[in-house]
């Protein structure tokens, strides 16, 4: 298997390069996505930081202390 590089354009996915298949022969694909920069905008992201501190709050921390020391030993 390797991969290669298509674009998804109208309901089709169009390979950047000609592939090396017979007319009509069938294919199996895996479609990965390529990372979008946008989803990882970190001010946007830091914006949940309340909702941390809430499970924190909750005790979720303490219980995740307790897990780490169970893996330790």
């Amino acid at each position: 298997m390797r991969p290669i590089e298509a674009h998804y354009e109208n309901g089709l996915l169009r390979p950047s390069a000609p592939l090396a298949l017979r007319p009509g022969e069938r294919v199996a694909l895996v479609v990965m996505r390529h990372p979008d920069p946008s989803r990882w905008d970190m001010s946007r992201l830091a914006g949940h930081a309340d909702e941390d501190a809430t499970l924190a709050a909750a005790g979720l921390g303490e219980w995740a202390d307790a897990l780490d020391r169970e893996d330790q030993g």
